[in-house]
């Protein structure tokens, strides 16, 4: 699979682009910018993928639906953080499920829900590569804040824990901010994950 990243709006959000056999998925699309409105026009775009509803993550979702296609997906749980920061949620094409499998050319990505940061977060193993597209779930150093409408800090650790139980060997995590890093750095210095078993 090729993945890019697009780092977009004012919040810098990694906005990533995965082509796999003719079909591409696009993941927290925040902004929109000139190069990642150029390399949409060159796919085939099959999925709008939000982890969760904050704005930096999704307000140019419909936008790209409508002018690239692609089936918008989000967890319904998101639905009350866009209510809560004054937006009406954009109508999905479904809605996404814990384990849930979305089929990508000649790979998939595999959904699984882990809430704390906001109620509906989500991210997308690419089980094949080893990849976690994690939001705003962990960063490189640090985690997703837990003090916004419908976050919390009990979900959010527990959803740590779930994820490290989930992720047996070397995984790389692409984060909703900042540079990727990897579960096993993450493990050794970042200082909310030290000490989960």
């Amino acid at each position: 699979m090729r993945i890019e990243r697009f780092v977009v709006g004012p919040l810098l959000t990694n906005c990533y682009l995965l082509e796999a056999g003719g079909e591409a998925a696009v993941i927290d699309p925040g902004d929109i910018t000139p190069e990642l409105s150029a390399r949409l026009a060159e796919t085939k775009l099959r999925y709008v993928l939000l982890t969760h509803g904050h704005f930096d993550h999704a307000d140019a979702a419909e936008a790209i639906r409508q002018r690239f296609g692609g089936k918008l997906l989000y967890h319904r749980a998101e639905r009350e953080v866009f209510f809560s920061f004054g937006k009406a949620p954009p109508e999905p094409d479904g809605y996404l499920e814990d384990g849930q499998s979305l089929p990508l050319g000649t790979e998939k990505l595999v959904v699984r829900h882990f809430p704390g940061h906001s109620p509906g977060s989500v991210v997308f193993l690419w089980e094949e590569g080893r990849v976690v597209f994690c939001g705003d779930l962990v960063f490189a150093g640090s985690v997703g804040r837990w003090d916004l409408p419908g976050g919390s800090f009990t979900e959010l650790q527990e959803s740590l824990r779930r994820l490290l139980s989930l992720l047996s060997g070397e995984w790389r995590l692409y984060p909703g901010h900042g540079e990727p890093t990897s579960v096993q750095a993450e493990r050794e210095a970042n200082p909310f994950l030290r000490g989960i078993p």
